[in-house]
């Protein structure tokens, strides 16, 4: 039996200048290194950002099989992602003591899970096209992060050293990005403009959303989240993509996650789970309308949405559905709900949002909690199977890293993770959003096609402006 080692990550304050986002721009290794930024600043959501890598290791899944490259073995491939990440987690040194009063990731695994890992939890149909065919989940384990605390505005330097590293191998990893990290220039990077199509035609996304009303009216479903894709050239830097993102559109859960032929930009305001201690958070977001052009407006939007009772009705079936998948993991009696049909307001659209927490088992994990909850419910509907079925039978694409998650597993259990949406993909010389609305029984499609182009409006003003060196 394998006995997770003790470790003393080593967590030291640090002089830098410049915004988690000016300091990661300094790297010249950004291949696997991955940024999580809180670039808009919410009570409550935000308060770290994190710079983590390069990687010691990567684990990826790609046509079923999960594979660990690096981390000082060598795995036979997993055929269930959850079961990977739960050996690699379970592999980790644990901390010889709580980090809690400081940074919540200080090493471990960071990147994204897609939505079709959902394929590995049920029996789905295989009908849209995989395309890109992008890893169904890239995660790296990264030895050392640079923390940066908003509220102090203080940096940290966080290392862990694991035994089956090459210690003064990684030493000099940890050397050279601390010295980029240091140094004071301003790189400069720029991606052109483009244009977009739609991979589903406005026409045809009011039939769909007209024939997800059918399925609910025949007892199928409650809701369901449709999404529509839209595709352009991209020629540039995706860095200077997400750069310019999160200039018009700063959001709590940003993030900048690199790979092998693609990089994800996210700007999102969803928390998709968050776990401390056994203590689980979640926050799902349903229920939108767009930015006034001007106060009076605004104002009238925002009342508009808080006295919905569709909007309420679509949220508070989304919070059912989390309080259902968390109650299959959680100490009995332990769900429950607060702020219940709270707004936010975000540059593009105010959004109705609702806080679940619950208290894990006693030996349940992060793996446990995440497979419970897979795919998030936000992006699904409800029934969940019911819902993920009618997706992939109208959605001409599989989603890829849209409506999974982004974030981290920190070596002391902690968990992170944000919902993919507000993001743009860029794969080769292709960029891709994604942006959908939930589908319920009085929903008008001009109305749910309106939404999709609020939600998706400032991300597509940003890819069509492009920017200059």
């Amino acid at each position: 039996m394998y006995v997770r080692p003790l470790v003393l990550p080593r967590i030291e304050p640090i002089a830098l200048t410049g915004s988690p986002q000016q300091v990661y721009a300094r790297l010249t290794d950004r291949s696997t290194t991955v940024l999580l930024e809180s670039s808009k600043r919410m009570p409550g959501l935000s308060g770290w950002s994190y710079i983590a890598g390069p990687a010691a290791a990567t684990l990826e899944t790609r046509n079923g099989r999960t594979v660990l490259r690096g981390g000082g073995a060598d795995d036979e491939p997993w055929l269930d992602p959850f079961d990977a990440l739960r050996c690699v987690l379970g592999r980790l040194p644990r901390p010889a003591e709580r980090h809690s009063a400081g940074p919540g990731f200080v090493g471990g695994l960071i990147g994204y899970l897609g939505y079709d890992l959902a394929r590995h939890i049920e029996r789905l149909p295989t009908l849209a096209l995989a395309d890109p065919a992008l890893p169904d989940m890239r995660l790296q384990l990264c030895d050392h992060v640079l923390a940066f605390n908003h509220t102090h505005a203080q940096w940290y330097f966080c290392t862990t050293c694991w035994p089956w590293n090459d210690a003064t191998a990684r030493a000099r990893v940890w050397a050279r990005t601390l010295a980029e990290a240091r140094n004071s220039s301003d790189p400069r990077c720029a991606f052109d403009p483009t244009s977009f199509a739609s991979r589903t035609p406005h026409a045809r996304y009011l039939e769909q959303v007209q024939r997800c009303k059918d399925y609910i009216a025949d007892g199928h479903i409650f809701q369901v989240n449709l999404s529509r894709r839209l595709d352009g050239p991209f020629r540039g830097d995706a860095f200077a993509l997400y750069a310019a993102l999160t200039a018009i559109n700063p959001a709590p859960f940003a993030a900048f996650v690199p790979g092998d032929g693609f990089a994800i930009a996210s700007v999102s305001p969803e928390r998709f789970l968050r776990l401390i201690d056994g203590a689980v958070t979640a926050r799902p977001i349903k229920g939108t309308r767009p930015r006034g052009t001007n106060a009076a407006q605004d104002r009238q939007l925002h009342d508009e949405l808080q006295a919905s009772e569709k909007d309420r009705a679509e949220n508070l079936m989304i919070v059912d559905l989390m309080r259902n998948d968390l109650g299959r993991i959680a100490r009995t009696g332990s769900v429950k709900v607060e702020d219940l049909f709270e707004l936010e307001a975000h540059p593009s659209v105010w959004q109705m949002v609702s806080t679940v927490h619950a208290q894990l088992r006693d030996g349940a994990t992060a793996t446990d909690l995440l497979r419970a909850c897979w795919p998030p419910g936000s992006m699904t509907g409800a029934p969940k199977v019911r819902a993920m079925e009618i997706i992939e039978e109208l959605e001409p694409t599989r989603r890829g890293p849209y409506a999974g998650a982004i974030g981290y597993f920190d070596v002391g259990g902690a968990m992170d993770l944000s919902v993919v949406i507000r993001t743009a993909i860029v794969h080769g010389d292709r960029v891709s959003v994604q942006v959908g609305g939930a589908i319920v029984a009085d929903s008008e499609p001009a109305d749910e096609l309106a939404e999709t182009h609020a939600k998706g409006r400032l991300l597509l003003q940003a890819l069509q402006r492009g920017t200059a060196t």
